[in-house]
């Protein structure tokens, strides 16, 4: 080898050896400093310089706190792991805790507090409008994993504000809980065109936004929000009054923060509707969708509060809704859908579900079905698309309202209902189900049980739902019958045990198990409603103790003075 090539090999190693010094590293933060050697800061500094791949490891502070005194933590451009081994970020209600920016990151293990999106100074010369107490991450991918979010507040996104046109943001056993926003997400914000938004084994509860989505308030466009083993509970979209000027200021800010997006899309619409000129939608408590498809599946929401739509108010437009496997209880609004409002045009199934105790002081106590394919913008090479628009197997009882106690129907087609008992549920008219006057008025029912016919349309019902009309199901309380979220069983003796016939109306094909996890059918037949009954363990058989007499109580005591005195004497003679 000559000298030349020499020097060129010992080059290309030396490279090679820089390169990989340069590669990922890991970032160990040794004190809780807000800031110089060994501080998160400190560190957050170093990776963003380094154009790997890197890890963050507060393991030397674990389950400490580190109080943010001199601004948001920052992550740009860069693909980074936090692993908080349980520490705590607290930014005192200073500034906002982490901005993220173009970045790919992963949380593990952090708790993020105290955040004040409202106190931040503009970012890169751009009004942030307060979006994020918690958290503001925006154009990046990012993951939450056994992390809690708590204590922020914020314009918008109280405890997290998610801007994206292509990343994700996915929340996995977290707790988002005591956030508030001003306006809308009060727990997260999250807004995306084509990435997905995921909630799984994640608790949303006790946020409040003074608009809408108590919760969760999120806007997509071609992704899925999915709420997936969760729970959302206790939220409000309180209508606390923000006027419409106002408002309408703040959009204008958000509006030039995010950017061109050439879709035509507005995050907020000035309705007006609100009294005295102020802005009184206060909408979905628990969770806010606009647009895009929504996945609630094996999940609870219930206990939120707001003024339409107090669990949920989805409005999938061109987007498909799934509800399945899921109970959505005890949530109340002012004025319409105390369960929630369902809009889709083209795809929306409940199944193996529970609505109930929902109420309303207006219209709509549980359940919404909304479905109109002339209403709103179109998609037009969905133009001739079939409707598949359902309820099946699913229960909605005890619910109340002013008017339409369970299920409130609004749609240019007849609904078709399956294996479904709606029934218990209250209102002066139509207390179990009722149509917007303004609808087609009809809905198909199949091996269903209604309570009370409805006095504003027709059920088309086959001969097994026209048998049941007006039966007592005799449902159980709602409690936990098994699986991951309350149901209400039927007792013995109810008409809708054993109702379908194996393999008619979806029984042991479509739909082989019920919302608990229970196999259907069971028996060679399955059970109307959510529940399949099954085999219900009886309590252990109660064991007799024997009780003694005096007689009997002087014989022991006799025997046991003479065992006694025996041991004494056998231990005396060894």
């Amino acid at each position: 080898m000559n000298s030349y090539s020499k020097t060129a090999l010992a080059a290309a190693i030396c490279t090679a050896l820089a390169a990989g010094q340069a590669g990922a590293a890991t970032f160990n933060v040794t004190n809780t400093n807000d800031s110089g050697a060994g501080s998160l800061r400190d560190a957050l500094v170093q990776a963003n310089s380094n154009a790997e791949a890197d890890v963050i490891d507060l393991s030397t502070v674990s389950g400490q706190t580190i109080s943010i005194t001199s601004g948001q933590l920052e992550i740009d451009d860069d693909e980074i792991t936090i692993n908080g081994a349980g520490a705590t970020l607290d930014a005192g209600g200073n500034s906002r805790a982490l901005a993220i920016y173009y970045s790919d990151v992963t949380l593990n293990d952090l708790t993020i507090t105290g955040g004040n999106g409202e106190s931040t100074q503009p970012l890169r010369g751009i009004s942030q409008i307060g979006a994020g107490g918690g958290m503001y991450s925006i154009e990046s991918d990012l993951e939450v994993n056994d992390s809690e979010i708590s204590g922020n507040s914020g314009a918008v996104g109280g405890g997290l504000f998610f801007y994206s046109e292509y990343g994700s943001l996915s929340v996995n056993d977290s707790v988002v809980s005591g956030n508030d926003a001003l306006y809308a997400g009060g727990g997260v914000y999250g807004d995306t065109k084509y990435g997905d938004i995921t909630f799984s084994g994640t608790e949303i509860s006790s946020n409040t936004a003074g608009v809408e989505g108590g919760g969760i308030n999120v806007f997509g466009f071609e992704g899925t929000v999915s709420l997936v083993d969760s729970v959302v509970s206790n939220n409000a979209a309180t209508g606390s009054g923000v006027p419409d000027r106002q408002l309408t200021d703040r959009r204008a800010e958000f509006e030039a923060a995010r950017g061109a997006r050439g879709d035509g899309a507005s995050t907020w619409g000035t309705r007006g509707d609100g009294p005295g000129g102020y802005y009184g939608y206060a909408g979905g408590a628990g969770m806010y969708t606009q647009f895009g498809g929504v996945e609630i599946i094996r999940s609870t929401i219930s206990g939120n509060n707001a003024f339409f739509g107090g669990g949920v108010l989805a409005n999938g437009n061109d987007g498909a809704i799934l509800v399945d496997s899921s109970t959505i209880s005890g949530n109340s609004a002012v004025q319409f859908g105390g369960a929630g409002v369902l809009r889709a045009k083209y795809d929306l199934l409940v199944t193996n579900s529970t609505i109930s105790g929902n109420t309303s002081g207006g219209l709509n106590g549980g359940l919404v079905i909304y479905s109109d394919i002339s209403d709103g913008p179109q998609q037009p090479e969905r133009g001739t698309q079939a409707r598949n628009l359902a309820i099946e197997f699913t229960t909605i009882t005890d619910n109340s309202a002013g008017d339409i106690g369970g299920l409130g129907i609004s749609a240019d087609f007849a609904l078709p209902i399956t294996a479904s008992v709606i029934a218990g549920n209250s209102a002066p008219t139509d207390p179990d189900i009722g149509f917007n006057p303004a609808s087609f008025q009809q809905a198909d029912l199949s091996f269903s049980l209604v309570g009370v016919d409805s006095t504003t349309g027709t059920l088309n019902s086959d001969a097994a739902s026209a048998g049941l009309l007006g039966q007592d199901p005799l449902l159980g309380p709602l409690a936990d019958n098994g699986g991951p979220t309350f149901t209400h069983l039927p007792g013995v003796g109810s008409p809708l045990l054993d109702a379908i016939p194996s393999g008619t109306a979806g029984c042991g094909t479509g739909v082989a198990d019920d919302q608990g996890g229970q196999v259907r059918p069971f028996n060679g037949a399955c059970d109307i409603g959510s529940v399949e009954r099954g085999v219900i363990e009886p309590p252990p058989p109660a064991v007799a103790v024997p009780v003694m007499d005096r007689i009997g109580l002087l014989l022991m005591a006799g025997l046991l003075g003479l065992a006694g005195l025996f041991g004494f004497r056998r231990r005396s003679e060894t």
